[in-house]
């Protein structure tokens, strides 16, 4: 009676450590089960503008709400402090698929190859459109896009990996009684105990603007910024490459955060007067320091601009069950990656 007391006991303690070391929020280190919201990560991390109704509530938003588990237990990090001003950034895009690479540039998952199927894989179309200010077109062929960013960066935190890192106990045993070379029994391990780990993130707010390009106008503006960096000189001419001659769509600024107060700023107060209309447009900000200024005060850190998350590797120390591992998970992940 006294070693089924024991027993039982013993497992409710392990239980309650297990339970102590679940978290929804961001933490260095800990292990998450990428394939548990593959194509849907944006659902649970916060880094792309919100679809929610505009209206005068403030919504909170988090940055990061997917289910993690401290699998190390001697986990150190660094952490840098971001620059206290804004970052402008003009990316050119070739086509649709480009424009989504180079807005999850900053986003690493190890085994992919393309991480921002891991985000918006399995978003239809148009609302992929809306969440970058676009309208829903079926002319994809022969047009380019311009990504417009304006970054402020709060911190960056990495994660220090030495050869001395242990895993927790309880995740010790386990691999300890796991069969590598059981494919069922390693994704029963995944599902458990993840499959990546939270190597370093970027935090901050950036907010964004796309527009679409025909294939000649784009073509001159590439053309353009070449030669200005060659040359290493100011874009003096650049909202000439950006009027109406040379556009097919211009996009609504949005917020990484979903922050709709800053939105309705930018579009009453970035107007850009061009022949007899006005558009909001995030260049007034590069020809505008006031507006610059009062945009950098506004942006918080409120969204995601860079997340690095890498297999589970360090925490197999015998080489056949961390190779086995690993193979089973790039495997997965070239899966996911082609049916997403």
């Amino acid at each position: 009676m006294f070693l089924w007391f024991l027993a039982v006991f013993f497992c409710c303690g392990l239980c309650e450590s297990e339970e102590g070391d679940l978290s929804y929020s961001l933490n260095i280190g800990n292990a998450i089960d990428v394939f548990a919201n593959y194509g849907d990560l944006s659902q649970v991390t916060q880094v792309v503008s919100a679809n929610y109704e505009e209206g005068d509530n403030v919504v909170e938003t988090e940055l990061f709400h997917e289910k993690n588990i401290r699998v190390f237990e001697n986990v150190t990090s660094k952490e840098t402090p971001g620059d206290p001003g804004i970052d402008m950034n003009i990316l050119l895009c070739e086509s649709f698929e480009d424009l989504l690479a180079k807005y999850f540039q900053n986003f690493k998952i190890e085994g992919t190859e393309i991480p921002w199927k891991a985000f918006l894989g399995d978003w239809i179309q148009d609302e992929i459109m809306r969440t970058f200010g676009m309208e829903f077109d079926l002319e994809r062929d022969n047009c380019c896009y311009v990504l417009v960013k304006l970054s402020k960066t709060h911190k960056t935190v990495k994660m220090n990996v030495d050869n001395n890192i242990r895993s927790k106990e309880y995740v010790r045993r386990e691999i300890n009684s796991l069969n590598a070379s059981d494919s069922t029994a390693v994704r029963r391990f995944m599902k458990s105990y993840g499959t990546h780990y939270i190597d370093s993130f970027v935090t901050g707010n950036f907010i964004y603007q796309v527009f679409k390009y025909k294939r000649p106008g784009y073509n001159l503006l590439k053309a353009y910024i070449k030669v200005r960096e060659q040359r290493k000189s100011n874009f003096g001419n650049l909202r000439f490459y950006f009027s109406s001659y040379f556009l097919k769509q211009v996009g609504e600024i949005r917020i990484a955060s979903g922050n709709k107060r800053i939105e309705r700023w930018a579009r009453n107060n970035l107007l850009d007067s061009q022949y007899l209309y006005s558009r909001p447009s995030l260049l007034r900000v590069h020809y505008n320091p006031i507006l610059a200024y009062k945009l950098n005060e506004m942006l918080d850190n409120e969204a995601l601009l860079g997340l690095n998350l890498k297999i589970l590797g360090p925490l197999f120390k015998d080489r056949y069950k961390r190779e086995k591992y690993r193979e089973i998970v790039e495997n997965d992940m070239k899966l996911w990656e082609v049916n997403a």
